[in-house]
């Protein structure tokens, strides 16, 4: 409805105004469409009570209230519509301090970081995509390429160029920021600062070796025939091994104790410049003080020393049980069983050299061959050198009674026995 006046007459009370009624009506009227078009009909839904500078009328659900319009208070749906900027101005999407803009799309999200504090720093100004990138960045030359300063570690390539360029900052020779060309499988190795095969083109079966006047790689001629040349790269010995590690290392053969070397020519000569062994009494493990003709030789456990006594000799080892050490003697040796053999009878040949060692348990224990029993009994030393308390050697006679006996002597007996034919 159109907005109504109460007529107010041509002049005070000419009675040509609208009466009473009709002006009140006007005033119902009025104020009902009022209450309609801003409220429910009969409340007032509009609220402009404290606005501030910039706010809009927004509505609450029941009110329209005074609020920022920068706020959105539910998610932006422009379903059909773009969001475009007028008089050809850009169009900012900021986030609030240190905070992401995340851009998801077909339920893949992307970040853009932010300003981030320790320890997080490194993720500054990050963005991660989880998906591939797709873009052209190829220039049409190579001055239209982002200025190197500004933009360094930006990767492109130049039309009609084929081979890449990455903007980097070269600290070798002070070159500084710079565009830089990366090899591919396609670039020539002539594209290496340090190579140069553009000034004197290689021949065939040339190789590259290092000029150090000019500090390059040059095309040259290799060493005749250092193809065929078989060299070992490493030297093993019975200790240690070396291995090359220049053309110009050298190897050094070295004499040991009493050895000398001398190199004469593609010769290696290793002269012996000791004094040779040539007697069997230099040897550091011989002892043969006393040796004479026809004695043999035995281990005695640290050193090889001569036997008293002519022929075969036969080893015992003499010991005492722990638990009976003074009443009993441990005897070990050929044709006794393994084990203890607690005074065991012996059966020796006339002729044969026999050692009894008690060495362990002689200062205690002495061992003494008998013709008779007991600790009274009489001792039989023919054909013995030695000692009862240590080593003792027996070479059997052709004339020894058949029965002997063998006696600690502190305490008790037991005996050996003789074979009553003679042993030839």
């Amino acid at each position: 409805m159109a907005k109504q006046t109460i007529g107010l007459g041509s002049s005070a009370n000419d009675n040509t105004g609208d009466t009473l009624r009709v002006g009140g009506d006007k005033v119902n009227d009025n104020f009902n469409e009022i209450y309609t078009a801003l409220g429910n009909g009969s409340t007032l839904t509009v609220s402009a009570s404290n606005p501030a500078v910039g706010q809009v009328l927004r509505y609450n659900g029941s009110t329209f209230l005074p609020s920022d319009y920068t706020n959105l208070t539910a998610a932006l749906d422009v379903n059909g519509n773009s969001i475009v900027s007028s008089s050809n101005g850009s169009i900012a999407v900021a986030t609030n301090g240190s905070g992401d803009l995340t851009l998801s799309a077909g339920g893949v999200t992307s970040i853009f970081k932010g300003t981030k504090a320790a320890p997080n720093a490194a993720e500054s100004g990050t963005i991660i995509f989880p998906t591939s990138i797709s873009y052209d960045n190829e220039y049409a030359t190579l001055a239209g390429a982002p200025a190197v300063g500004t933009y360094r570690g930006y990767f492109f390539t130049v039309s009609g160029d084929d081979n890449p360029y990455v903007n980097m900052n070269i600290t070798a020779g002070g070159v500084g920021n710079t565009q830089v060309k990366l090899l591919t499988e396609r670039s020539s190795v002539n594209m290496l600062s340090d190579v140069d095969t553009t000034t004197t083109p290689p021949n065939n079966d040339q190789v590259l070796k290092w000029n150090s006047s000019s500090s390059k790689w040059l095309p040259a001629d290799d060493a005749a025939g250092i193809g065929s040349i078989n060299v070992f790269q490493s030297v093993a010995a019975d200790t240690g091994s070396t291995t090359a590690n220049s053309q110009t290392d050298t190897l050094t053969i070295a004499g040991g104790t009493n050895i000398t070397t001398a190199v004469s020519g593609d010769t290696v000569t290793v002269n012996f410049s000791g004094t040779l062994t040539t007697t069997f009494a230099a040897l550091t493990d011989t002892n043969t003080a006393g040796l004479t003709q026809g004695d043999g030789i035995y281990w005695s456990g640290s050193e090889w020393i001569p036997t008293p006594t002519t022929g075969p000799i036969i080893w015992y080892e003499i010991g005492a049980p722990v638990e009976n050490a003074s009443n009993d003697f441990l005897i070990n040796g050929p044709g006794l069983p393994a084990g203890e053999n607690r005074d065991p009878t012996l059966y020796v040949h006339r002729g044969f050299t026999y050692a009894f060692d008690n060495s362990v348990e002689g200062g205690g224990h002495p061992f003494r061959i008998q013709s008779t029993q007991g600790l009274s009994g009489t001792p039989y030393t023919t054909g013995q050198t030695g000692s009862i308390s240590s080593i003792l050697y027996w070479t059997v006679p052709f004339d020894a009674p058949s029965t002997l006996y063998y006696q600690c002597t502190p305490v008790s007996y037991t005996h050996l026995t003789l074979p009553t034919n003679r042993e030839v």
